[in-house]
């Protein structure tokens, strides 16, 4: 089973969300704390909604920079792969430090379009009251 968890750790009097993300696929998982606006989340549901519909091929989310001047680094890119609806999420994860603190993950999780689409709705849903925490799953549907 394939998963996306967020849950908001606290609230910075600015409305800025510490987040923690967790991604979960047939073969890989990791978890990543970050620093996100709610309206960077609301721009990254609309366009995993209307994934691929509205003629762009990715919807992305980024947080950080590859820098390493930057505390840490977090992109979660969903992208089609091919025009049968074959899609894919991108986790790619830097936590920098030194050990044991330090971590770094890159991987695929398989979907298809309905899976992100219902991906963002969830999110949409969840950014009006996020005392919960949110948790979609899909199945790991193509070969």
């Amino acid at each position: 089973m394939n998963s996306l968890r967020f849950q908001v750790l606290w609230t910075d009097s600015d409305t800025m969300l510490s987040l923690a993300v967790t991604v979960s696929g047939s073969t890989h998982s990791t978890y990543h704390e970050t620093y996100l606006y709610p309206e960077t989340l609301t721009k990254f549901a609309a366009a995993l909604e209307n994934f691929p519909w509205n003629g762009a091929t990715e919807a992305s989310l980024e947080s950080g920079a590859k820098d390493p001047q930057y505390h840490d680094y977090l992109r979660l890119r969903v992208f089609l792969i091919k025009p049968t609806g074959q899609s894919a999420l991108e986790v790619e994860s830097e936590v920098r430090g030194a050990a044991p603190l330090r971590a770094e993950a890159h991987f695929y999780v398989r979907g298809l379009p309905m899976d992100f689409n219902r991906v963002g709705a969830a999110i949409n849903a969840w950014l009006t009251d996020t005392s919960a925490p949110l948790r979609v799953e899909w199945e790991d549907s193509w070969e």
